[in-house]
């Protein structure tokens, strides 16, 4: 039996610097038959210029290889556009900064053959996180589950995102099908992983396969961010598919958040502390309403105009 077409799509904003080498890395898989479709989102600096030379200088190594520019509309949307525009069955989704390990694509390939799960729809592995000269800083250790396919990740997944990005590999048919990722959300990935696992099954791939690249920045406010992202992921997952949850889970989710936003506000902003110390209390006796989770993405909102 041949082997399938698997596709890469790398959506790119203004990272010229990291481009080339990321594009490298899908150069070098050992996996044979690969497309790569590379969407550069409207980028201010080379990075347009860097995946059209790759692409003239390589373009032999790919059954398929497309360099699409569209105005600048987001990470979520160019990655939308990125694998809607692919023709493999499985996409692996790769960010313009991070990078592959040369056999990342033929382990998950021969895993997801090995299971014949037709609900599978993603499948991830572990991760060593870089810095931007490349240096490892730490691998994603925490929480590793069992491999194999898991078709109620959504229990864990509200607990604990353990889905490195470049690490993924998204059943195409699948990922259309739940509308791809919503690009009304900061946090476009947890929201789709959410939404795939409550009808699909999610595996992961023992072993370390990526590399995800981290960068300095606004540690407080980037932090602010995320909270405020989560909290409209979650509310808009409980809205859903909130049935799915077992009332004491989502207790302790709330829980487990507000520890984390407490820790952030006693430095930041005391003045909300007693307002979250409160809502931490009545997590203990009654399921909160999604209603709890958009009041906190609000507060975050606010302070950061």
């Amino acid at each position: 039996m041949s082997l399938p077409l698997v596709s890469v799509a790398v959506p790119a904003y203004n990272h010229a610097a990291f481009l080339g080498a990321c594009l490298e890395s899908v150069r070098n898989q050992s996996y044979p038959r690969l497309e790569l479709v590379v969407v550069d989102d409207g980028s201010t600096d080379a990075t347009l210029a860097v995946a059209e030379r790759f692409a003239t200088t390589h373009a032999e190594r790919f059954e398929h290889l497309s360099v699409i520019h569209q105005a600048n509309q987001g990470v979520s949307a160019a990655s939308n556009r990125a694998i809607a525009a692919c023709r493999g069955e499985w996409v692996h989704l790769l960010g313009s900064d991070d990078l592959l390990y040369p056999n990342k694509i033929q382990r998950q390939q021969q895993a997801i053959g090995a299971w014949d799960d037709p609900r599978l729809a993603l499948v991830y592995a572990d991760v060593n996180f870089i810095d931007a000269a490349g240096r490892i800083l730490s691998s994603a250790t925490r929480n590793r589950r069992p491999p194999g396919p898991d078709h109620r990740a959504y229990l864990w997944l509200l607990r604990y995102n353990d889905i490195a990005n470049p690490t993924v590999a998204l059943r195409r048919e699948a990922f259309l099908a739940i509308g791809g990722f919503d690009e009304s959300l900061p946090l476009e990935d947890l929201d789709c992983w959410l939404r795939l696992s409550a009808r699909h099954a999610v595996a992961r791939v023992a072993g370390l396969l990526a590399a995800y690249r981290r960068h300095d920045g606004n540690a407080s406010r980037r932090q602010l961010m995320m909270f405020e992202a989560n909290w409209d992921t979650l509310a808009k997952f409980a809205e859903q598919h909130g049935d799915l949850i077992p009332p004491a889970l989502w207790r302790a989710c709330l829980r487990r958040r507000l520890r984390s936003f407490l820790r952030w506000a006693r430095k930041h902003a005391p003045a909300l502390v007693p307002t979250i110390l409160g809502d931490a209390l009545r997590s203990l006796i009654h399921t909160p309403e999604p209603a709890v989770w958009r009041r906190y993405a609000a507060r975050c909102r606010a302070l950061q105009a």
